[in-house]
C-alpha cells in the first residue's frame, strides 16, 4: 500500500509522538509498504529524506516555545495538496490532532482520500502544556473537548494509544474510536542475559557505580510530568538504601530538579544524561534495578512499556493508563498522585526485596508481549486495508 503519515514532530526531535510515528513509518516500510512523512523540519530549513521504500519531507518549521528540541510547522493547504497528489496515496493518517485537526480534514478530502487521525493526547495534557491557570483549566479541559467533538466527525477513523484514551474520546467527544498500542519493540528492549559488560559501560559513561542499584526514569523533564516527585520519593529511599537515581531525557524543568537533587542531598548520586540515542536507551533500562514515573496525563506511556519489556518492577501513579499497564497486569504498584511518601515506601521494598523483582519481572515481560511492535502493525495494517477498500462515496463527506 502506498501510506502518507503526517506529523509536527519526527526524530531526531524527541517525543512520545514522534517517536510512535517514526517507529510506524520505519515498520510499515519494513513490510514492503511506501510510506510518506510529511513532519516539522528539525532544523527550520525544509529538506527530503528518502530511504528504502520511505521518504521523509521535512517542511518549513519554527520553534516551539514551550518545549525543548521540538519545531512546529504551519500546514499550507496548497503545499500538502502538491505533496499528497504527487505520491498518490490511499490512505492518509493525521498524527497532530491540535492544529492539524483545524486545517488537513478539507485538504485531504479535496483529493478524495481516507482520513486516519490518532489521538496522541488528551486534552488535559494541552491544559497542562500551556501552564493554564488552575482556575480556568476544567474550563478549558471542556472547551477542548467540545472542540474535538466538533473536529473529529472529518475523519473517517479515529485511534488513540490506549483503551483508557478510547473510552475518555468516545464519552466526550463521541463516536468509535480504536484503540491501538503505539507498540513496543522487543528486540531492542528486553532484560539483559548477562549485564555485566553494560553495567561498566553505563557506569564509566555516566559516572555511576556499576555495584550499587539504579532507580531509573524516562521521559521529558516539563513541569507537567511530575518528575520532582519521583526526584523526592527517590532521596527517601536513597536515605536508607544505597541507591543511586538516573533521569533520562531533557525540558525545560530540567535545571530546577537538577538544584532540587542537590538540595535533597542526592545530587552526587543522581545523574542526569539528557536524551539518550537509539542504541543507549536500552541499555540503561537492562542495568536499571527499578523504574519510576510520576506522570498523571499519559495518553498510554511509551516509557513504561519499554521499561515492562525490559523486566523492570514498576512504580507508578493511579491516573489514565497506568492501571491497565502495571496494577492490573500485576507488574509493579501504583501510589496517588503526588505522594511522594508513597512513592518511596514502594521504592524502598523492592529495592531490598530482589524476590518480588523477580516476579513482577515475569508479570511486566507478560505485558510487553501484548503490547508488541508486531501486534501494532498488524492492526495498522488491517484498518488501513479497510479504509483503501471503501468506495469514495463511502468515505466521511463532512470535510469536504
Amino acid at each position: 500500500m502506498r501510506l502518507a503519515l503526517i506529523s509536527q514532530t519526527y526524530p531526531p526531535m524527541v517525543s512520545g509522538v514522534s517517536m510512535a510515528v517514526c517507529h510506524l513509518a520505519q515498520g510499515l516500510a519494513e513490510r514492503g509498504h511506501q510510506v510518506l512523512v510529511l513532519a516539522a523540519s528539525e532544523r527550520g530549513e525544509p529538506h527530503t529524506d528518502d530511504r528504502q521504500n520511505l521518504r521523509i519531507i521535512r517542511l518549513r518549521s519554527f520553534p516551539t516555545p514551550l518545549r525543548v528540541g521540538q519545531r512546529w510547522c504551519w500546514w499550507h493547504r496548497r503545499g500538502l495538496i502538491r505533496h499528497l497528489g504527487g505520491f498518490r496515496p490511499e490512505v492518509v493518517h493525521l498524527h497532530d490532532p491540535t492544529l492539524g485537526a483545524l486545517q488537513i480534514p478539507g485538504a485531504i478530502r479535496s483529493l478524495g482520500l481516507p482520513l486516519v487521525i490518532t489521538a496522541h493526547a488528551l486534552p488535559i495534557n494541552v491544559v497542562h502544556i500551556v501552564h493554564a491557570p488552575r482556575r480556568l483549566e476544567r474550563w478549558i479541559e471542556s472547551y477542548l473537548w467540545r472542540l474535538a467533538a466538533r473536529r473529529l466527525i472529518f475523519f473517517d477513523a479515529i485511534i488513540t494509544p490506549s483503551e483508557y484514551a478510547a473510552a475518555s474520546y468516545a464519552r466526550h467527544a463521541g463516536g468509535r474510536p480504536i484503540a491501538i498500542s503505539n507498540g513496543v519493540n522487543l528486540q531492542r528492549f528486553h532484560p539483559a542475559l548477562g549485564n555485566t559488560q553494560e553495567r561498566a559501560s553505563v557506569a564509566e559513561r555516566f559516572g555511576v557505580d556499576p555495584s550499587r542499584p539504579i532507580i531509573l526514569h524516562v521521559g521529558r523533564i516539563d513541569s507537567e510530568k511530575d518528575v520532582d516527585v519521583v526526584i523526592r520519593a527517590a532521596a527517601r529511599a536513597m536515605d536508607q538504601v544505597d541507591a543511586q537515581l538516573l533521569i533520562v531525557g531533557d525540558g525545560n524543568a530540567r535545571p530546577r530538579l537538577v538544584q532540587l537533587a542537590r538540595e535533597l542531598g542526592i545530587g552526587d548520586r543522581t545523574v542526569f544524561p539528557g536524551f539518550l540515542g537509539r542504541d543507549d536507551l536500552p541499555i540503561v533500562y537492562r542495568v536499571a534495578t527499578v523504574f519510576a514515573i510520576s506522570s498523571r496525563i499519559e495518553a498510554e506511556g511509551i516509557v513504561v512499556l519499554e521499561a515492562a519489556a525490559s523486566g523492570l518492577p514498576i512504580v507508578a501513579v493511579r491516573a489514565t493508563t497506568m492501571p491497565d499497564l502495571v496494577e492490573r497486569p500485576g507488574c509493579g504498584y501504583l501510589v496517588e498522585p503526588g505522594d511522594a511518601g508513597g512513592m518511596a515506601d514502594r521504592l524502598l521494598y523492592l529495592l531490598r526485596n530482589p524476590l518480588e523483582r523477580e516476579r513482577l519481572k515475569h508479570a511486566a515481560l507478560a505485558m510487553a508481549r501484548l503490547h508488541s511492535y508486531e501486534i501494532t502493525l498488524d492492526q495498522h495494517e488491517a484498518l488501513y486495508a479497510r479504509l483503501a477498500s471503501r468506495p469514495p462515496a463511502e468515505l466521511n463527506p463532512s470535510a469536504g
